[in-house]
């Protein structure tokens, strides 16, 4: 009898092309890490494994977990959007800036706290935040109260950021938000009277109004920053500039 030729092996297909490894590509893949995991989760090596390369690599692009960590704050901070200068009225810039800004916290949740752990330790970052500060002086304020403001939106955005996370019951480790379900009225009567008003569905026009009220303040104090007062001489009476011509 003949021996059947034997059937070919099939060709072991080639492993499909790693991209090459950049900055950018690294800084992508920890942000879907965090997001995934959680900061307390993500880890070089971990993340040197999703990418398919020992961790080592990674410290070549950068030298340290913190400076990658920098440049994820740097990649959330893209996703604020600021219109340019000139395109609008000032305050209305500022305003659209911080509903992206809220925004970010609703899209990374476990991320979004590196923007205030984070936020000063780039020049990338002060470049951004100098446009922000040149949209408050374009709206007439001073350094003084640029500042103020600054801090002002800054500590507004950064909490409703992360009150919408634990609303949401997405930060790490999160329990169920009794307040959304139930509250004892006995006990509790003012919380379960404003309880339908708290629910997740109501966060965007509370965010609105506290932003009505805090623009409305700003419009305000930069009105009165308008008014430049008149230098007195010393004298009573009205500089010649100021007196009407005889005719």
């Amino acid at each position: 009898m003949q021996k059947k030729a034997a059937a070919p092996r099939p060709r072991r297909q080639a492993p499909p092309e790693r991209a090459p490894l950049t900055p950018t590509l690294i800084v992508e893949a920890a942000l879907a890490e965090i997001d995934a995991k959680g900061l307390d989760g993500f880890s070089m090596r971990g993340l040197g494994a999703a990418l398919g390369v020992e961790a080592m690599a990674l410290y070549h692009h950068f030298p340290s977990k913190g400076r990658l960590l920098d440049a994820v704050m740097e990649r959330l901070l893209d996703e604020a959007e600021l219109p340019e200068r000139g395109s609008m009225h000032p305050l209305d810039r500022l305003r659209l800036f911080l509903e992206s800004y809220r925004r970010i916290a609703i899209n990374h949740p476990h991320a979004f706290i590196l923007l205030a752990y984070r936020r000063f330790n780039t020049d990338r970052t002060f470049a951004f935040y100098e446009r922000i500060l040149e949209a408050l002086a374009d709206a007439g304020f001073d350094p003084a109260l640029s500042a103020r403001f600054f801090r002002l939106m800054g500590y507004y955005v950064g909490g409703a950021g992360l009150a919408d996370i634990a609303s949401r019951a997405r930060e790490p480790d999160a329990t169920p938000v009794k307040l959304e379900h139930s509250a004892d009225a006995a006990r509790f009567p003012r919380v379960a009277a404003v309880r339908p008003h708290l629910r997740v569905g109501n966060l965007d026009a509370i965010f609105e109004f506290g932003l009505d009220v805090i623009f409305a303040a700003m419009a305000k104090a930069a009105d009165a920053a308008a008014v430049v007062p008149v230098k007195r001489t010393g004298s009573s009476r009205p500089s010649q500039a100021s007196k009407p011509r005889k005719r």
